[in-house]
């Protein structure tokens, strides 16, 4: 993966003028955005959190409130293999230790 963000790579394209870069490096990200969006929207920030935990850009999973579960387990297990998919953890072994011991914590895995 490279040291720079997908978004922002993108964003230096469309700087140089270079359309078709920047959409051949944001729209693999669609269906992603779309999934951690979904109805009902309010709840975005879970997937958001998830993801940065699973980033290692924090070192828990737990929102104020308890919002960490106002997703169900399955739609949190998409988000992390559509990020996955994309090469989008940094260390993608990190966060494949830490989404299997979330699954371990429901029950799912051992």
């Amino acid at each position: 993966m490279s040291r720079h963000p997908q978004a922002a790579r993108a964003v230096r394209e469309l700087d140089k003028g270079d359309v078709k870069g920047f959409r051949e490096l944001l729209d693999p990200t669609v269906e992603l955005s779309r999934h951690l969006f979904r109805e009902p929207t309010r709840f975005y920030k879970t997937g958001v959190v998830l993801l940065a935990w699973l980033a290692g850009h924090q070192e828990h999973f737990v929102m104020v409130g308890g919002w960490q579960s106002a997703r169900s387990l399955p739609h949190l297990a998409k988000a992390y293999e559509l990020a996955d998919g994309l090469g989008l953890f940094p260390d993608p072994n990190l966060a494949e230790r830490r989404m299997k011991s979330l699954l371990s914590l429901y029950g799912v895995i051992q």
